[in-house]
């Protein structure tokens, strides 16, 4: 009966480690929130450039996207016009 037992475990083994998605090879993109106390954004300003792209907490991206997303933001005319 202990041979059974083994087999129940490493199957629960290998799901309870993230069976829905792959070992992953590459590092996480850092987030966004990450992204501006690196290249030091006012918290007025990153709060602003969140609301603009619709963007929620914890979203990640390429340091270039956010860059680039801040600096559309602090290029565009007030009102968005």
């Amino acid at each position: 009966m202990s041979q059974p037992n083994e087999n129940n475990s490493q199957t629960n083994g290998q799901g309870a480690s993230g069976g829905s998605k792959p070992p992953s090879s590459k590092k996480e993109l850092p987030t966004i929130e990450e992204h501006a106390v690196s290249l030091k954004i006012d918290a007025p300003i990153f709060a602003a450039v969140m609301q603009s792209k619709k963007w929620a907490s914890g979203k990640r991206m390429p340091e270039a996207d956010f860059q680039t997303a801040v600096k559309e933001f602090l290029g565009s005319p007030m009102g968005g016009k």
